[in-house]
């Protein structure tokens, strides 16, 4: 079970290491209630910018554990990734700006924890991709937006649709990430922003953000959410969903059959 780390710095800024280098800092739900109750904590202690990373040289996040996931599956009422969802949102309504220092490999939701910061600095030897349909499972709605929002339709569509991974150099390029540093730096370069941001006027920075928070909002249609929600689970409860996670475990290519 992984862990998470607080770091309260002078001048008001916290950072937050997720702690599960074994598993490459792999999210489960604990790890995230973690990471939700801290969010909400430090914005209520006036904490005035936060960093987020990952523990070790190797990852910032790889993801959701995907043996939690295949227990889990789609048979419960609620599925697997909502714990997910609920703590980018606490990131997202967190007051302060939130900074994500990309470390190393950013999969899944990991990739996704990183979007949902309001910056991104990414070291060289960082890799981002978003391997759903690698998995058998279609994405949230709330993810999917976020991709869009930084990189456009077309270029989020490929990356969710393919799964392929890219580089820092590459998410640069895109619009992924705002800044790639030497390797082993993207922590100090965060905190040098984040200290950076702390000397300005909290009310200002805290206002601004939460006025841009609220111009992205786009729900979605409420025809909609009871097809997105039919298929969302099913994805979750489908074979090739089993298949998939399977695979990755496995380490083999999978099989898919579209059952």
């Amino acid at each position: 079970m992984g862990a998470l780390h607080i770091d309260r710095r002078e001048g008001g800024v916290h950072v937050f290491t997720l702690a599960n280098e074994a598993k490459r800092n792999a999210v489960d739900p604990e790890l995230l209630e973690a990471l939700r109750s801290a969010a909400v904590a430090s914005d209520a202690e006036g904490a005035r910018c936060l960093v987020l990373t990952g523990e070790g040289p190797r990852a910032f996040c790889s993801g959701y554990d995907l043996r939690v996931l295949r227990e889990k599956g789609g048979s419960e009422e609620r599925l697997p990734d909502v714990a997910l969802q609920e703590t980018l949102h606490a990131l997202e309504r967190a007051a302060p700006p939130v900074i994500a220092a990309v470390n190393g490999a950013a999969f899944g939701a990991g990739g996704e924890l990183a979007v949902a910061c309001d910056l991104r600095i990414a070291a060289e030897n960082a890799t981002i991709a978003m391997p759903p349909a690698r998995l058998g499972i279609v994405y949230a709605p709330e993810g999917l937006q976020r991709f869009v929002e930084l990189v456009g339709l077309s270029r989020a569509k490929r990356l969710f649709f393919t799964g392929d991974p890219i580089g820092a150099s590459e998410a640069l390029e895109l619009g992924l990430v705002d800044e790639v540093v030497p390797e082993g730096q993207a922590l100090d370069r965060a905190v040098e922003l984040a200290e950076r941001i702390a000397r300005n006027s909290p009310r200002a920075v805290q206002g601004m953000k939460r006025i841009l928070t609220l111009m992205r909002r786009r729900e979605l249609p409420a025809a909609a959410v009871a097809e997105v929600e039919a298929l969302r689970r099913a994805s979750f409860a489908s074979e090739d969903a089993q298949e998939g996670i399977a695979a990755v475990l496995e380490r083999r290519e999978p099989r898919f059959s579209g059952r």
